[in-house]
């Protein structure tokens, strides 16, 4: 029994780090609207290559330090990515 609890606490903190992901991620997106509006005032695209590859390739050298796979990492925020955009598309398309 003694290994059960200590899979229940484990599952337990993954718990409150799935929650402050999710926190932080809202946090993220929640900036989203002032870059949509800045992009739509300026006639500026919604995606811009050059900062996306420089910021993956940050992302990816401190994913290395971290230990976790360059991959996952860059497949997490290519989905990061994407969300931001579908919300600056989604102010820069509407009237």
């Amino acid at each position: 029994m003694p290994d059960m609890e200590k899979i229940k606490k484990v599952r337990k903190h993954i718990d409150r780090i799935d929650t402050a992901l999710i926190a932080i991620l809202a946090e993220r997106m929640s900036l989203m609207p002032e870059i949509g509006e800045y992009k739509k005032a300026n006639k500026i695209p919604v995606t811009d290559e050059k900062r996306e590859i420089a910021i993956m390739d940050r992302l990816k050298k401190i994913a290395k330090e971290y230990g976790l796979e360059e991959g996952f990492v860059e497949e997490v925020f290519l989905s990061i990515f994407n969300e931001a955009k579908r919300i600056q598309n989604d102010i820069i398309t509407k009237h």
